[in-house]
């Protein structure tokens, strides 16, 4: 038995091997069809040309830690002053500090496009910087041109031309700012906000046309506009077609992104309702974290929380209306879960609030809300009604923000301290002074670019990685009744002030089902699963993926000193030595002669080549150079 056993097992093995080899053919013989080396060529290009782009980003991320920990300091400290009545120069000061950080964050997609345009031009890098900054302020301004803005008689700033209904009924543009689908652009308002990924397009087309318009001839009696002086004219005419572009087209996602919020918050509130719906909750909870951050660098994420923070897909409560006597005498309907909990804020503990018959009986008279407050309410002994506020009652709607914390504060900082580990020892020390800082704003602020640039466009599955996990985070803070409001953004300091705070001051707990030990707002929840959840998880998750794709985060570029070909080229444009110039001809040559370069560039470490035939270049001739390795892609 034991010697058939054996066979058995050969049998499997050569099986095994025989389909490993099917596999390898399959595999060869499409990379040898006409498809199959068409797609390997685009995705080399494609790689190539995330990974310039990672390159040429380097300067807008630079500065996105310091202005984040101003935005996020000065944001969340401003929410707390304001709420806690520290008075008008505590206010002041720190609405100061969040204006002066918020500049750089308001900017982003003119900053990347001046950056993406600088990097990917050729030739007169800084003509190509400005002439992108024309065209996205022509675009925006062209964008805003086109819905006709006016004031009517009552003096509201309103919209003439609006096809796809985005400033709002009657054309109020205040209601279409506050659905997060009209913003202001460097003064041009209203116009659509196109966020990162808007300025990179911006960016890569003024680019491309840059390189093939900075040397252009025009006719004598035209002369002045020929050569560098014809990019920027070529950007304003670029902005104005791309504005057209726009302002058609992007609404669609715009409109699409609200109804799909608006349609989630029907979802969550069915969800909390009966027990059997409680998994609908959890995976729509799953559906905005990671459509959330996927939504990021388009900068639509605004349009899909907007529904849930302002609006009845967030929730709706009763605000008290009192008199001079303190005494409740009536009621109005508050919506969106932001603008319910910081009401619910202010009437919270205490030792109660008494309130007219009236006003008890329109709380009676509505079976919900009579519900809601049951628990609160309470007769003296003459009957007169009193209530307690003691709990937040809009679960559904603030856990739309209490998702963002656990991943922001316990996931970020170890996906920065992987990172950081799989940097190279020479370079580790480099690339921890840009990561620590970005981990320590996503932390402190909850501002989460500076650290979500620095892998976005060099590592996909990292960013999918982690878009899995936020969705993870949103969902356990549904189940688990989590209910910490945000004053700015998911940080250590909203966390204190409207989840620590709120949560243990006084009145009983909001979340019975796991006891009071987690405060009013379930707030300790948030560090339990974000340190036994979302730490280890984003660790090990950055650190396997990094490895297995090698990709190139920050730190794991090759150290050393730069290519002695990239300085023998160098040299050789700048007129250098005679045998600078020996070394680059030799490598010139190398590569299939000038004729068969379709594009040159360089990283620090790399010289990047695009050649038109491949069969034209000699690896032995380019490594006597003094290049160590040779890769080819696509």
């Amino acid at each position: 038995m034991a010697d058939e056993k054996i066979v058995i097992d050969n049998d499997k093995a050569l099986l095994k091997e025989q389909k490993l080899a099917k596999k390898a053919e399959k595999k060869e013989a499409f990379a040898n069809s006409k498809f199959g080396k068409n797609w390997n060529q685009f995705k080399g290009a494609s790689f190539s040309k995330l990974q310039n782009l990672a390159r040429v980003i380097v300067f807008p991320i630079a500065v996105l830690p310091i202005a984040g920990l101003f935005l996020g300091i000065g944001g969340g400290f401003a929410a707390a002053a304001s709420q806690n009545n520290w008075g008008d120069g505590a206010v002041n000061f720190f609405n100061i500090m969040k204006s002066i950080g918020d500049v750089v964050f308001a900017s982003l997609g003119v900053l990347f496009c001046t950056s993406v345009a600088f990097g990917f031009a050729k030739q007169s890098k800084g003509v190509a910087a400005v002439s992108a900054f024309v065209a996205y302020m022509v675009m925006s301004s062209t964008i805003m041109a086109l819905f006709l803005p006016t004031t009517n008689t009552a003096g509201d700033a309103i919209v003439q031309f609006d096809p796809w209904g985005l400033a709002g009924k009657f054309g109020l543009v205040s209601e279409g700012t506050n659905k997060g689908m009209l913003k202001s652009v460097l003064g041009i308002t209203p116009t659509l906000d196109l966020s990162v990924l808007g300025g990179i397009l911006i960016g890569w087309g003024m680019a491309v046309i840059h390189n093939r318009t900075y040397n252009i001839k025009v006719p004598r009696i035209l002369g002045f506009f020929g050569g560098e002086k014809f990019v920027p004219i070529a950007g304003f005419f670029f902005g104005i077609a791309a504005g057209l572009a726009f302002f058609f087209i992007w609404p669609a996602f715009l409109q699409l992104l609200y109804l799909i919020g608006t349609g989630m918050g029907s979802l969550m509130g069915i969800g909390g309702k009966e027990e059997y719906t409680r998994t609908a909750g959890a995976l729509v909870a799953f559906f905005f974290g990671v459509t959330e951050r996927l939504l990021i660098p388009m900068g639509l994420h605004h349009v899909q929380y907007t529904p849930f923070w302002y609006t009845s897909a967030g929730g709706e409560w009763l605000t008290p209306v009192i008199d001079s006597n303190n005494i409740i005498t009536g009621w109005t309907m508050t919506s969106g879960a932001y603008t319910i909990f910081f009401e619910q804020m202010k009437w919270m503990g205490g030792n109660g609030w008494q309130m007219t018959d009236e006003a008890h009986q329109i709380l009676m008279n509505n079976e919900v809300w009579s519900s809601n407050f049951a628990n609160q309410l309470s007769q003296s002994s003459d009957g007169v009604w009193s209530i307690q506020i003691g709990k937040f009652t809009n679960e559904v709607g603030t856990m739309f923000m209490s998702g963002r914390f656990a991943f922001m504060q316990y996931g970020y900082p170890f996906g920065a301290a992987a990172m950081i580990m799989m940097a190279k020892p020479e370079n580790r020390k480099q690339s921890s002074g840009i990561l620590i800082s970005a981990a320590a704003t996503s932390f402190l602020t909850g501002i989460t670019e500076p650290i979500l640039f620095s892998f976005l466009f060099v590592a996909p599955m990292l960013y999918l990685f982690d878009a899995f996990m936020a969705g993870i985070s949103f969902m356990m803070a549904y189940l688990l009744n989590v209910t910490v409001g945000q004053g700015f953004a998911a940080g250590f300091i909203d966390w204190i002030f409207f989840g620590i705070i709120p949560g243990y001051s006084t009145g009983t707990s909001g979340n019975p089902a796991f006891g009071s030990w987690a405060g009013r707002t379930g707030a300790m929840w948030i560090p339990i699963y974000g340190l036994l959840i979302m730490s280890p998880s984003y660790f090990f998750g950055f650190w396997w993926i990094i490895k297995v794709k090698d990709y190139k985060t920050p730190g794991r570029e090759d150290a050393g000193e730069e290519n002695v070909a990239v300085e023998a080229l160098k040299a050789s444009l700048a007129k250098g030595t005679k045998k600078d110039a020996a070394s680059a001809e030799k490598l010139l040559k190398a590569l299939g002669g000038k004729d068969n370069i379709i594009d040159l560039d360089h990283s620090k470490t790399e010289l990047i080549v695009e050649v038109k035939d491949a069969s034209k270049v000699s690896e032995g001739v380019i490594k006597t150079t003094g290049s160590k390795a040779m890769k080819v892609e696509g």
